[in-house]
């Protein structure tokens, strides 16, 4: 595991206050974009496992695109609980794909390399089918029970 840190359980450290609220907005669309645009996109070598995820490297595939974006916002304050990789499948493909969940307030959004804008999940499961996501409680254990998030 490159990044144990990143799998342990953080607690939530951001100001909440109605200013505050939009500042996370801002910084969702903010971390999204820049872990867009700064990694170029490239499929996984053969040698290379699924799970093998990279922060912020040159090129990567989704994984990594996710990863970076769950440890950016790790280091913003935000809890490991609201932060939830998952698993889909693009529904036009077939393909498995991960994303990032995001719970703010009573939302649940989706951060997406394949995707410039953060996109209310409500409205991305237009386009993909969840298959499983990290367990809110524990980083370490993945479920099919999404609904518990």
């Amino acid at each position: 595991m490159q990044y144990p840190e990143d799998c342990r359980r953080h607690d939530d450290r951001r100001i909440r206050d109605f200013r505050s609220s939009i500042q996370r907005w801002r910084e969702l669309a903010q971390i999204n974009s820049t872990v867009n645009f700064g990694i170029a996109p490239k499929d996984p070598p053969a040698s290379r496992r699924d799970a093998e995820w990279q922060i912020f490297p040159y090129e990567g595939n989704c994984g990594d695109y996710a990863v970076t974006k769950r440890h950016l916002l790790l280091r913003s304050g935000w809890p490991s609980s609201a932060l939830l990789l998952a698993e889909v499948v693009i529904r036009a493909t077939g393909e498995h794909h991960l994303v990032l969940l995001v719970r703010e307030g009573r939302a649940v959004l989706v951060l997406d390399n394949l995707s410039p804008v953060v996109t209310p999940l409500v409205d991305a499961l237009d386009r993909f089918t969840i298959v499983r996501a990290e367990s809110g409680t524990d980083p370490q254990r993945w479920t099919r029970d999404v609904v518990v998030f």
